[in-house]
């Protein structure tokens, strides 16, 4: 029983890990003290006072790691957007004052790319603005307007399209029903990044829905050099039979360095 009750809480102790790990992303989300964050700015100028006439104390470059000491009530317009000044410190002890808007929102690395996140607002309309540094190369970056203003992200190597050095995928949290709940893969190319994949997740009680998916080619079920995306329409035919009438239907693609093409091979 103690051998049962051990492994049940391990289990539940691993999940709970993974759902904290999720960092979904607001315009509103706020830094707190004591967080390790990144800069998604590149030569920022950090201040002596929270505001853009004070003296500069230094340049910090693009991905650099400060902490936050405590979120100032200075306010200021910035990308279309009200961002906070924050206090931080620096690695090798500077304080000073920068503005939110130039703080990463999430960080992702995987092997020598450093993937950086923050947001524009033109009019009602969000963008993603999305930046990634290659090892020691210049920042490379892509701007996407998005259908809801939380999501979060995730990256991963290059899933077999070997033309690539990996992909970054940015997922929204449907807000409600009929609200688009899919996503967009962003190539990175190491000389570009560019929206490469547009995927849809849309559903309405349970009545219809419309599910998208992508199969690259190193995963189960993916084929050499092929990039196949996958659709399932459903909708609800009797509730109370279970009646439902769904639709699967696949394409296949292939990556030609800036775009994917339908595959036209029929070998």
């Amino acid at each position: 029983m103690k051998l049962f009750n051990l492994i049940l809480l391990f289990f539940f102790s691993v999940v709970f890990q993974m759902v904290a790990q999720e960092v979904y992303i607001t315009p509103t989300k706020e830094f707190e003290a004591n967080q390790k964050v990144y800069l998604f700015g590149n030569d920022v100028k950090l201040r002596e006072e929270p505001n853009t006439s004070s003296k500069v104390i230094s340049l910090l470059k693009i991905s650099t790691e400060v902490f936050v000491i405590e979120k100032t009530n200075k306010i200021k317009l910035y990308n279309g957007i009200d961002w906070p000044w924050y206090k931080i410190k620096t690695s090798n002890g500077e304080e000073g004052f920068l503005l939110g808007g130039l703080i990463s929102k999430d960080i992702k690395k995987i092997k020598n790319s450093i993937y950086l996140i923050s947001l524009k607002k033109i009019n009602d309309d969000y963008f993603v603005l999305t930046r990634v540094v290659n090892g020691n190369e210049d920042y490379i970056e892509n701007s996407t307007r998005i259908a809801t203003t939380t999501f979060s992200i995730s990256v991963s190597d290059n899933k077999g399209v070997e033309s690539i050095k990996n992909m970054i995928y940015i997922d929204y949290l449907a807000e409600a029903c009929g609200v688009d709940g899919g996503g967009y893969y962003l190539f990175n190319t190491g000389s570009s990044l560019i929206k490469a994949i547009e995927l849809s997740s849309v559903a309405d009680g349970g009545l219809y829905w419309l599910k998208e998916d992508v199969v690259f080619p190193s995963d189960f079920g993916g084929k050499k050099d092929k990039i196949i995306l996958k659709s399932e329409r459903g909708e609800m035919i009797d509730e109370v039979t279970e009646h439902k009438k769904i639709t699967i239907e696949t394409k296949q693609f292939v990556w030609q360095g800036k775009e994917l093409i339908i595959d036209t091979n029929k070998k």
